[in-house]
């Protein structure tokens, strides 16, 4: 996860601090990192931008945004602004451009993130290089791929080819990975005139891959597969106040049975012309889909039939969810923009502050009922933020209109909805 910083004096007393992550769900390791921000900076006021109902690797949240947003700031955040959905679950490059764009936009001057490495230096030089070479990059990724590889797994053998394996094996680990697509953005912001300073701390307690809490801390994916089984035994690994919530958490796996059941339909209806426009759809891959759907009884045996050396589950699972939301087109996203989600006292005076700025270049949305002018900003990327919800709403079976985008507001830490 992405946590970052400004020294942003909106009085002359206010320090900010901001992070960016998926809290799905929110644990212990969260609340360190939140702790170590406040106490590094010495912050008055921590933001967090946060991915929305379906998270980087294309899976539904356990929970929803605005309960993951509200337990946030009870745990100490004082602004949680969403990750549009088409940088959220994308690949690590768009996620990262997605992240720091915002962050850039909103003055951030100083990125801190998680790596399993830890070691900031070997990191940054290795994104400065990969900058620097990225024509000669591109082209031997574009060579791995032709042979059957994933990009992710492409632009790592490119990397190892030009750079060496020693300073490439940094890739191995998906928080280092996403680390270097931070960097490589923050080096486009500096050679736009806006540069950015960065920061690494090491992962505490278990890594991504890890399948139990045994030491003390439990990543995310752990917690979630504790939850299929049993929500009581997540008690050591989260807050006591996330822990009650857990009892009332969305199962993973009932989810995927919904989503797959849609699924099924929408691929049998579709034909192979409509699937061809859709994003991120390649190479005859529709084909493949419609083939395989007939036959596939689950969601994971229909996985397993898709994934293949140059496609990887997490592609896969993003695909399917831009066929399910009609997401079309070879380049949707847009500019991005700061939706509100949840606020106590000080991310409402920061709030009020960056409305008053005349030179922000970013939208920001309270009310998606009353800020016209940034709502039509947000454009087509804010429809799929909503279309998302929806469907999300959906698959986990909860009403429609009482948790639709247009009718939720964001938590405010004492009240029910933000005031315009």
């Amino acid at each position: 996860m992405l946590f970052f910083w400004r020294l942003l004096w909106y009085d002359e007393t206010m320090k900010i601090a901001g992070i960016t992550a998926e809290y799905n769900p929110f644990h212990k390791g969260h609340r360190y990192h939140i702790e170590k921000t406040r106490e590094a900076l010495e912050a008055d006021c921590i933001i967090a931008v946060m991915s929305g109902n379906f998270t980087q690797r294309g899976e539904a949240a356990v929970m929803d945004k605005w309960t993951r947003s509200r337990i946030a700031t009870e745990e100490g955040v004082d602004l949680v602004v969403e990750l549009p959905f088409l940088y959220a679950c994308n690949r690590a490059e768009f996620f990262a451009q997605g992240a720091v764009d915002i962050l850039q936009s909103l003055g951030v001057s100083h990125i801190s993130f998680g790596s399993e490495s830890g070691d900031l230096e070997a990191l940054q030089a290795l994104a400065e290089d990969m900058v620097r070479h990225r024509e000669t990059l591109a082209e031997d990724r574009m060579h791995f791929m032709k042979k059957g590889f994933s990009f992710a797994k492409s632009l790592q053998l490119a990397s190892e080819h030009i750079f060496g394996t020693a300073r490439t094996k940094l890739m191995a680990e998906p928080n280092n990975i996403l680390a270097l697509e931070y960097l490589k953005r923050m080096v486009y912001w500096r050679e736009q005139g806006h540069p950015m300073k960065a920061v690494t701390v090491k992962r505490y307690g278990s890594g991504y891959f890890e399948k139990n809490g045994a030491s003390g801390y439990a990543g995310a994916s752990a917690i979630r597969r504790m939850i299929e089984h049993d929500a009581a035994g997540t008690k050591n690994y989260v807050p006591e106040s996330v822990h009650a919530k857990l009892a009332a958490a969305h199962v993973p796996a009932a989810m995927e049975k919904e989503m797959f059941r849609l699924l099924r339909y929408e691929l049998i209806r579709s034909p192979h012309e409509e699937l061809s426009e859709i994003y991120c759809m390649g190479e005859g891959l529709e084909n493949k889909l419609k083939k395989e759907i007939v036959s596939a009884d689950s969601m994971q045996r229909f996985l397993s039939v898709m994934v293949s050396k140059r496609y990887t589950e997490a592609t896969i699972r993003r695909l399917l969810l831009y066929v399910l939301l009609g997401v079309k087109g070879s380049d949707p996203l847009g500019k991005p923009y700061a939706r509100v989600l949840a606020a106590g006292e000080k991310g409402r005076k920061l709030l009020r502050h960056l409305k008053k700025e005349k030179d922000l270049s970013i939208p920001i949305i309270t009310n998606i009922n009353k800020d016209g002018q940034a709502v039509l900003e947000a454009g087509k990327m804010l429809e799929y933020d909503c279309l998302a919800s929806d469907f999300y709403n959906l698959i986990s079976g909860r009403s429609l209109y009482r948790f639709s985008d247009k009718v939720m507001h964001p938590y405010i830490k004492g009240e029910h909805s933000m005031k315009s």
